[in-house]
């Protein structure tokens, strides 16, 4: 409500020092593009392959656990000392794998980056030059989290900028209002510093469940 309270101010500010302004849903744009679908689907393919190396780790962990408990009666001191090392190990070495993949600067983010990146400049250089050709002051974006009570079609310049990036040949994906995603923070383009600091919530990565130490009695 915030925003939108600000948007509207801020269009009413716009409006009496005759400022030209326009809009476009990058949200829109993006899932229209085919690049963007053989993008997503490299990089759902890859985070598969990622949760599958992980998901090994943790089977193997849990089969070294079912051994101890089950051998353990049988171990001296310090074998129970060695296999709880060896259990700890394999805990820490699934955790580092984890953050590697997944963490703030792991693979995902950087495969992320490299596949969707330049398609993320192409619609910014885009929307740039539409908008210098129209001459606005102002470009919003209809799939940030900016909320808009109303928009006037004739602003929007969504079909432009598709136009200008689309490959030579190729036809947009015409369902792509239909498959809209429900959480912008998934839209690479809300990011204004366009660095992609949220990893993309579609690709659905089963987190590793923690299993507790086994404890010596």
């Amino acid at each position: 409500m915030k925003n939108s309270i600000v948007i509207f101010f801020f269009l009413i500010c716009t409006s009496m020092f005759g400022q030209r302004f326009g809009y476009v849903d990058t949200d829109y744009v993006l899932n229209s593009l085919p690049q963007y679908a053989d993008a997503q689907q490299r990089l759902d393919m890859q985070a598969n392959n990622w949760a599958t190396e992980i998901e090994n780790h943790n089977e193997q962990l849990e089969v070294m656990l079912t051994e101890f408990q089950n051998e353990k009666i049988l171990l001296t001191k310090d074998q129970v000392v060695e296999r709880e090392a060896e259990i700890a190990e394999k805990r820490q070495t699934i955790k580092d794998l984890q953050a590697q993949r997944y963490g703030p600067n792991g693979d995902m983010l950087s495969v992320r980056r490299n596949l969707v990146k330049p398609i993320q400049d192409q619609i910014w250089n885009a929307v740039k030059t539409v908008a210098e050709r129209r001459k606005y002051s102002f470009v919003f974006d209809k799939g940030s989290d900016l909320v808009m009570l109303y928009s006037d079609p004739k602003y929007d310049i969504s079909e432009e900028v598709l136009r200008m990036v689309l490959p030579e040949g190729k036809e947009p994906i015409r369902d792509a209002k239909n498959r809209r995603t429900p959480d912008n923070s998934v839209n690479p383009m809300n990011n204004n510093k366009r660095d992609l600091k949220k990893i993309d919530n579609k690709l659905k990565i089963q987190k590793t469940e923690s299993i507790k130490p086994v404890k010596s009695k």
